[in-house]
């Protein structure tokens, strides 16, 4: 039998164990069993679940629209890769990539550095310019000045940067929205998780239990992606519908 087939034997017994339950009779004419109260009554919390899932997802989609334009750039002057220093991301909190200096069009992801990065490197260098400048050649003494000095112009437009940075994550409510988001997502994927895992007796369960991994398909694909019980849910899916289809003719 081909894989087609299989999957038309199978649809064809789902569809009779619908009706049967539809009727309130098995196919043999024996009443038909009642599903678990506790499965119906998970099932009763799926919709208010996602919609405030849902909600809380439009409600971040509002804010990175309205507030994301004014999310700011760093100068070249401040892309540093030292110690202090933070990979530059948009309002969402995705790394983002800028124009390289060296032109062509290209782009690179780059770590913006903090005030106290620069302060840091200012004084390092000082005292490295100073120690040199006191021995007889004053060898390598140069370039511990101009370090000290690009570091010091740096601190005045870092600390710009990170204050509006911070301006526009509290004045936006980003933070707040992205943690009810991940709540909320969270009791989305606990939720189903219960229903899938749960031991049904009919096949309204099997339905449950369809619209649950529905509910789910409503998350962003790397969440789902990266759910470590998506192969416990698809066992326990296959699982069920061979109870209930899998002996249909």
């Amino acid at each position: 039998m081909t894989l087609f087939a299989n999957r038309r034997r199978m649809l064809l017994g789902l569809a009779t164990a619908t009706a049967a339950a539809a009727t309130g009779v098995t196919t043999s004419g024996a009443p038909a069993q009642q599903e678990a109260p506790e499965l119906i009554a998970l099932a009763d919390q799926l919709d208010g679940t996602l919609a405030a899932y849902l909600a809380a997802v439009a409600r971040v989609e509002r804010i990175a629209k309205a507030w994301g334009p004014q999310w700011p750039v760093p100068v070249e002057e401040i892309q540093r890769w030292t110690g202090s220093s933070e990979r530059y991301v948009d309002i969402l909190g995705r790394p983002t990539e800028l124009p390289a200096p060296w032109g062509k069009g290209d782009k690179r992801l780059v770590n913006v550095g903090t005030a106290e990065c620069f302060k840091n490197d200012a004084a390092k260098h000082r005292a490295e310019y100073e120690r040199k400048m006191k021995t007889k050649s004053q060898r390598g003494a140069k370039p511990h000045k101009l370090w000290m000095e690009q570091s010091a112009a740096a601190v005045a437009p870092a600390s710009a940067f990170w204050a509006e940075v911070k301006r526009i994550n509290e004045a936006s409510g980003i933070k707040a929205a992205q943690a009810e988001q991940t709540a909320t997502r969270d009791a989305l994927q606990s939720l189903v998780s219960r229903i899938v895992l749960f031991q049904e007796h009919t096949v309204a369960g099997l339905v449950i239990k369809a619209q649950a991994m529905q509910a789910w398909g409503n998350v962003d694909a790397f969440t789902r992606a990266f759910n470590l019980e998506a192969t416990a849910w698809a066992d326990e899916m296959a699982a069920t519908i061979v109870r209930h289809v899998g002996g249909a003719t």
